[in-house]
């Protein structure tokens, strides 16, 4: 039975592995600097917490593939080390612009001809340095490149964004944001650059990071 993947899982097992390095402690080849983040001050010194919405983007629905949401989870899972103690909230999960179905053809797919995939991982809890925690991920992401600083956005902290591409070329778009509270990693997979992850990156922030309650 021949089973088809979302177009992007090819690259998400590369940074999936490569997230892995940077949380062990191993580092990048040498080369340039990273870029300096655009740093913003928090709004409000109140502790933060991430939550996983039941829609994303109003429209986006969770993904039932187990491989998909094994690569958020592994992510979120090697973010917790990077906290200064224990994490208060967490989230590894994955979204596809048409719910799932399974067909003894096909096995699960996504049907129609978009393919894309946002992955989302993150985690909440104390973050001593959060611009050194920033140059950390990217020093341990070798397959990004054109790595730049983005704005953050009114919640503050630091943003990043850097592209990586398989070996037949499928782009994945990969943007980090780290605060004293939260750092979370959101990969775009399949987009076209046309389609703006970085804008609908500062909406999917706005809708993961809220108070604490």
């Amino acid at each position: 039975m021949t089973r088809t993947r979302p177009a992007g899982v090819a690259i998400a097992n590369a940074l999936t592995l490569a997230i892995l390095l940077a949380v062990t402690g191993c580092t990048g080849p040498a080369g340039a600097p990273e870029p300096a983040a655009v740093t913003q001050p928090s709004p409000a010194t109140a502790a933060m917490r991430l939550d996983k919405p039941t829609k994303l983007l109003d429209t986006w629905t969770e993904s039932v593939d187990r491989v998909l949401h094994g690569q958020a989870q592994q992510n979120m899972g090697n973010f917790k080390k990077l906290l200064a103690g224990a994490p208060t909230s967490a989230v590894g999960t994955a979204y596809v612009r048409a719910e799932e179905v399974y067909s003894r053809d096909l096995g699960l797919h996504i049907p129609g001809d978009d393919q894309r995939v946002i992955l989302v991982s993150g985690v909440s809890g104390t973050i001593t340095d959060p611009d050194a925690t920033l140059d950390k991920l990217f020093t341990g992401l070798p397959n990004v490149t054109a790595v730049t600083p983005i704005a953050p956005g009114p919640l503050g902290g630091a943003a990043r964004c850097g592209v990586g591409r398989t070996e037949t070329g499928i782009r994945g778009d990969v943007c980090v944001w780290v605060d004293q509270h939260t750092l979370a990693l959101v990969t775009f997979l399949g987009f076209k650059q046309t389609d703006n992850p970085h804008e609908l990156f500062g909406q999917i922030r706005a809708e993961v990071e809220h108070p604490a309650r």
